[in-house]
């Protein structure tokens, strides 16, 4: 089967630009709107914990589905139910005071979408490529990905220049991005593997996933690294606006311009691990995390925009090849009954406390002000030597299996 794959897919690497470049263009209104239109984080941290548990309710059961049914068809409906939702809604909001009744059924229909999207385009992935080829397409589509992300900051900072231009704008833009990814995922050469298994209920198919998971001390501590990883992420992402407005005095401009930097640093990390895949494993990866822990630390003590700028950038970085590294690691040590379930779990474990986290940071961002940089720093660190002595003792009992 592994002979009938690809080295490379184009409609596959393009999908991820095209997904990612609509997503970051209404993420980037869509924040930016908000703060300008209530004066706080707290709307953004309310839709953000909202949509959260949008992703955990459907993470519970969407890994079995994928590895049960058409990873393929999956992935063409979420997006194409993503895109009609979008361009559907988008005609009823209030480009002045956008309602918030109305951004939570969109937030709703996206991250059902997401839900969906994310572990399917995840787990699709050893069905088209060549498994000797594996580790480089991750880091190609991370370069993909991150160019999408910095392409969309640059372009809705111009976009907010035109008069014209307001939040409907970005939505329709949105479902149309949606609409391309689906028509380029639709050209997917997608070979799975022969599934002879007698399917169980959903719920055992579920407990099975988690067992197997437990059980390999590898896959537990991608998943510890990536709850931890994502609570820090998202933290940041509802506090960054804030930051540059109320506190650093930044414009839009400035922040559109930021967002952009900090994904061009994922680019360049994306195209360092494709010309140097030795690097892209677990143990660069808690260097890396480390090493942004630091610099959000010391940028507590430097309160002006340019080191924010730095702080962001060192974000990116370490964003993209957490994405990278902990994709290839799941998809090597997972054998391919459970590799849906496993990218289902992974997708659980991420948005597993954000709700929580998100609703906080848009209330204390305000009143901590620059020291919110380095309670993050400080507490991913932390989290990561207890991750690392967690998983020293679970290979000291089951190996490396």
């Amino acid at each position: 089967m592994d002979a009938k794959r690809q080295n490379f897919s184009w409609p596959l690497l393009g999908s991820n630009f095209s997904f990612v470049f609509g997503d970051g263009l209404y993420r980037f209104a869509l924040n930016w709107f908000l703060v300008a239109s209530y004066g706080d984080a707290k709307v953004v941290g309310w839709l953000t914990s909202f949509g959260f548990v949008v992703y955990l309710l459907n993470d519970l059961y969407v890994g079995a589905l994928l590895d049960r049914f058409n990873r393929k068809i999956l992935l063409l409906g979420a997006d194409a139910f993503g895109a009609l939702g979008l361009v559907s809604l988008a005609w009823f909001v209030n480009p002045d005071k956008p309602q918030i009744w109305l951004l939570a059924i969109l937030t709703f229909i996206l991250n059902v979408d997401i839900s969906f999207a994310y572990p399917a385009g995840r787990a699709i992935i050893p069905d088209v490529i060549k498994a000797n080829r594996l580790a480089q397409f991750n880091a190609w589509a991370s370069v993909a990905f991150s160019t999408g992300a910095t392409v969309a900051p640059l372009v809705g900072g111009l976009l907010l220049q035109l008069k014209w231009v307001d939040l409907r704008t970005f939505l329709i833009g949105y479902g149309i991005m949606l609409m391309l990814t689906v028509l380029m995922n639709m050209f997917i050469k997608y070979q799975p593997e022969p599934n002879n298994q007698v399917h169980e209920n959903i719920f055992t198919s579920m407990v099975e996933g988690y067992k197997y998971v437990v059980k390999r001390p590898r896959l537990f501590e991608s998943m510890l690294i990536t709850m931890w990883g994502n609570v820090f992420f998202e933290s940041f992402l509802v506090a960054i606006p804030f930051l540059v407005q109320k506190v650093y005095g930044g414009s839009a401009a400035q922040y559109a311009l930021m967002l952009t930097w900090s994904a061009m640093a994922g680019i360049l990390a994306g195209i360092f691990l494709t010309r140097f895949p030795q690097f892209n494993n677990v143990r660069t990866l808690y260097w890396d995390f480390i090493v942004a822990g630091v610099l959000f630390i010391a940028a507590t003590f430097v309160p002006v925009l340019w080191v924010l700028f730095v702080v962001e950038i060192a974000f990116g970085y370490a964003r993209e090849t957490f994405g990278v590294k902990i994709m290839t690691i799941r998809q090597t040590a997972s054998e391919p009954e459970f590799i849906g379930r496993v990218f289902g779990i992974s997708f659980m474990v991420t948005d597993l406390f954000v709700p929580f986290t998100t609703v906080i940071m848009g209330y204390v961002v305000g009143p901590l002000g620059r020291w919110i940089l380095f309670i993050l720093g400080a507490a991913l660190i932390i989290g990561l030597i207890i991750i690392h002595q967690i998983t020293k003792l679970r290979l000291a009992k089951f190996g490396e299996m």
